[in-house]
């Protein structure tokens, strides 16, 4: 009887791998497939760059977050902007098919997104970085003012922590390496990760159907992850301007955060602001790192803001 009881446990435990393993393959084939064929690569003398483009009307400069891509930059622009707009999302040094270059400076970020507005003959763009895509937009903006219309900062890094990695970040860029570890835990921890982003379960359910949308398509789109590593990794080498640089600079700027920000403290947003006088900060009581609950306001205060100076 107990060997009987043992089978049937096991044949259980089996069905269920099996499913799992199914329902796995055929998540991350489709996400595989879905950034394979979304985005082009430009070889320039300073290096590859992957971008992809969608919409028409004003260009903007689209540059993703940790974890990211060119995927989670469209996303990024579909939902904080209105429409009107030629989006051209980038994938930073080590995401998807833009590789880690031996100098991957924020320096020569800059100079890759400037190599890609030639390539596709324009002069000058609004540029939107989000999160750790911050560092390389404000130096886009540093260092080609004349190619740039606007800077929109949204959860921005922009202070420098160092490079001492903690114990926690390297077992979750462990992780990170493997793709069907890094899908069982975010479909194990899914709840307690959209709560990280800022959106506890309370907050998900009060939300809208574009809003949940855009919560659930920013956790599926680190799938796959395994060809972002590189970049989470690279992500400590990373040095954002200095507040004396910052002041010399000219772009009309809006920052965007949130108080509650659990993954980027909302003082990067402060010293931004303290060394740009002139940048408009918006502050949000809550909404966490990536503000889902505050779309329609943060689309509210960013076409306000390109009206007065576009």
């Amino acid at each position: 009887m107990k060997r009987i009881a043992l089978l049937g446990t096991a044949l259980v435990v089996l069905a269920l791998v099996r499913s799992l393993r199914a329902q796995y393959r055929k998540e991350i084939n489709h996400a595989y497939k879905r950034v394979s064929d979304g985005s082009r690569v430009l070889n320039t003398e300073n290096g590859e760059i992957e971008y992809s483009t969608d919409g028409e009307g004003t260009p903007v400069l689209l540059i993703h977050g940790a974890g990211g891509g060119y995927d989670q930059g469209l996303l990024v622009g579909q939902s904080f902007l209105n429409g009107g707009y030629r989006l051209i999302a980038v994938s930073r040094f080590g995401y998807l098919g833009s590789p880690v270059l031996d100098d991957a400076t924020v320096e020569k970020q800059a100079m890759l997104y400037a190599d890609l507005l030639t390539h596709l003959d324009l002069e000058k763009v609004m540029i939107l970085g989000l999160s750790a895509g911050g560092p390389s937009a404000m130096q886009f903006a540093h260092d080609y003012p004349e190619k740039s219309n606007a800077l929109i900062l949204v959860s921005p890094v922009t202070i420098f922590t160092g490079k001492d990695i903690p114990l926690s970040t390297k077992i979750v860029n462990i992780i990170q390496k493997s793709d069907f570890i890094y899908w069982l835990v975010l479909k194990t921890f899914r709840t307690q990760a959209l709560a990280l982003m800022g959106i506890p379960k309370g907050t998900y359910n009060s939300l809208s159907l574009d809003e949940k949308k855009f919560a659930n398509q920013m956790l599926a789109f680190m799938h796959p992850i395994r060809p972002r590593s590189a970049g989470i990794i690279h992500e400590a080498e990373i040095e954002p301007l200095s507040g004396d640089e910052m002041s010399r600079m000219i772009v009309p700027t809006i920052v965007l955060h949130a108080r509650d920000d659990k993954i980027i403290d909302y003082k990067h947003a402060e010293y931004y602001h303290e060394h740009r006088a002139d940048s408009q900060l918006i502050s949000f009581k809550s909404g966490g790192h990536v503000m889902a609950s505050e779309l329609e306001a943060i689309r509210g205060h960013i076409k306000v803001f390109l009206e007065k100076i576009i």
